[in-house]
């Protein structure tokens, strides 16, 4: 690309603390086989070598390469800093530990040109330890326009910003930004995208490799920063508010909040450093605020969890989330209640076996002297 010519694609690269990680993603885009393109690193306060690596990259391909440095201020944040600099017709996002395929830039490039849409959405192509598996974001089996009732599938699925790509004209909302300082921001950032996109096109190809190796993730957080999920749907449910999208978008923002509330009762149960029932109950204050007549009769609450915990939730609802909180900690505490009768009835116990092996003893003893 040259320095001078404004590029097709914009591609955001936040990374933080990922020097094992950022070569392969940055190899990825040098080897695309579209070259009009920038990629724009961003080091969210990286505290380990990951900068020496972008180093590498910018003094290589100066043509292609870019990058920003700034304190550390979360995921959202970087990305935040990446659209201000973004000099491309169209915005794509590639977290510093993924990577893409070399044809997948001019693929979504060509296809939203094709298609004329705001946003383009594919497949991913999840990458374990031991195993490689695609994940298919939407349902439909086939590329298409979505509808408003194929949108409603949307909601109902996993947020993400990667595996897509955006016409840019859509940041020129400035509200139209990531959350900043959470954990949990794409939760946060997909929703609004939906509302704002008017024109959704679907592609049933993986256009995007996702690591799910790293220890670190957000999505594997066990202690209390699972509770920015709280933030992010609130501030989300607002946006909507905000535009007068809320009730026309009820039943659509009912779902997604719902999964993301239930599928965080996982989170709480290996949450420690905070009381589990306190973070039960902030969490489902969003769906008690905004949905509080509704929510508990969602479809979407079986499609996570089972129907005896489904049943739980909804009498824990009801009681103050005390017998969900009872489900997590009853167990060891009946353990415990063990223990301690265990060691309050071992005495007397052991007293009377060691009496009992004195009296058969004894009883032995007279037998023989009778014979």
């Amino acid at each position: 690309m040259s320095g001078l010519k404004m590029p097709k694609i914009s591609v955001i690269v936040p990374v933080y603390n990922l020097e094992f990680y950022i070569s392969r993603c940055l190899n990825s885009l040098a080897r695309q086989l579209f070259k009009d393109f920038e990629v724009i690193v961003v080091n969210d306060g990286s505290k380990d070598d990951s900068q020496l690596i972008v180093d590498e990259f910018v003094l290589k391909y100066p043509d292609v390469f870019r990058s920003y440095i700034k304190e550390n201020g979360g995921h959202g944040s970087a990305c935040n800093v990446g659209l201000a600099h973004a000099k491309g017709d169209y915005i794509v996002f590639v977290d510093g530990d993924d990577f893409l395929d070399p044809d997948a830039l001019g693929y979504l490039y060509q296809k939203i040109e094709i298609v004329d849409a705001d946003m383009l959405i594919g497949n991913l192509m999840y990458h374990f330890s031991d195993s490689i598996t695609p994940f298919v974001a939407l349902p439909f089996g086939k590329e298409c326009m979505l509808d408003e009732a194929a949108k409603d599938e949307l909601y109902n699925n996993w947020a993400t910003p990667c595996g897509r790509i955006y016409k840019a004209e859509l940041f020129a909302n400035l509200d139209f930004r990531f959350k900043e300082g959470i954990f949990f921001a794409d939760a946060n950032f997909a929703p609004k995208s939906y509302l704002l996109a008017k024109k959704i096109y679907y592609v049933n190809k993986e256009v995007y490799n996702y690591d799910i190796t790293r220890p670190t993730q957000s999505m594997k957080q066990t202690d209390r920063r699972i509770l920015n999920i709280i933030p992010a749907l609130r501030d989300m449910l607002e946006f909507y508010k905000s535009r007068n999208e809320f009730d026309a978008n009820r039943k659509r923002l009912e779902t997604y909040t719902v999964r993301h509330c239930v599928s965080w009762i996982a989170k709480v149960k290996t949450l420690h450093g905070y009381s589990k029932l306190k973070a039960i109950r902030e969490i489902f204050s969003v769906l008690d605020d905004y949905f509080p007549k509704t929510w508990e009769h969602s479809q979407a609450i079986s499609s996570i969890i089972s129907p005896p915990l489904a049943r739980l939730l909804v009498i824990s609802k009801r009681l103050q989330y005390f017998p969900l909180a009872l489900y997590w900690d009853g167990p060891p505490v009946l353990r415990k209640i063990d223990r301690i009768l265990y060691c309050v009835f071992e005495l007397p116990l052991r007293s009377y076996l060691w009496i009992k092996r004195v009296f058969k003893r004894l009883v032995k003893k007279i037998i023989s002297m009778e014979f």
